[in-house]
């Protein structure tokens, strides 16, 4: 890893501390995800999710259906199927939107979200993806599975890419399953 890059790591990291120390959260939670993608590259994430942020606006933009606003942080390491030798870690942050879609103790939940990604390199498998920053885009399906725990499983198609800022601009596309808990 290059000095400027484990700065910026380092930047990323107190600066999501901060956000956490400082954020009035009610449960935040841990996750673990694993992923998969149809360009024979698969996935691993650990993070860490600040949840129930309370922001006046949203309350205000009733069009926009109530949603819950969570702050998201996680590392993660992508590699190439057919080359163990051949992977990327990239850290995260990311605001994601949850709407609840069914009432009773164990909820379903729609999630979405826009952040950023700052990776180690720039090609995995036979994906160029020209800069070291990425956003991240996300849509999943969340259940909170028991009535007697806060643990959610989610499944998530998740998009990398770095919006033609630079060429190429081939992207990463992910399926994941992530175990949520809070602690």
């Amino acid at each position: 890893m290059s000095k400027g890059f484990l700065a910026l790591i380092v930047a990323m990291v107190f600066g999501f501390w901060g956000l956490m120390n400082s954020a009035s959260a009610q449960a935040d939670e841990w996750h673990m995800t694993g992923s998969y993608s149809t360009d024979q590259l698969r996935g691993a994430r650990v993070g860490y999710r600040v949840t129930d942020i309370r922001l006046s606006i949203l309350e205000d933009w009733t069009w926009l259906g109530s949603p819950k606003l969570h702050i998201e942080g996680a590392l993660n390491n992508w590699q190439n199927s057919n080359d163990r030798s051949d992977n990327v870690f990239a850290l995260t942050i990311s605001p994601v939107l949850a709407w609840q879609l069914t009432d009773g103790p164990r909820p379903l939940y729609v999630e979405a979200g826009i952040g950023g990604s700052v990776l180690d390199g720039t090609r995995l498998g036979e994906r160029r993806l020209s800069t070291r920053f990425q956003f991240e885009d996300r849509i999943g399906l969340s259940w909170q599975y028991s009535a007697y725990s806060n643990a959610r499983l989610t499944l998530a198609y998740v998009h990398y890419s770095n919006a033609d800022i630079d060429s190429p601009n081939d992207g990463l596309d992910f399926f994941g399953l992530t175990w949520s808990n809070t602690f």
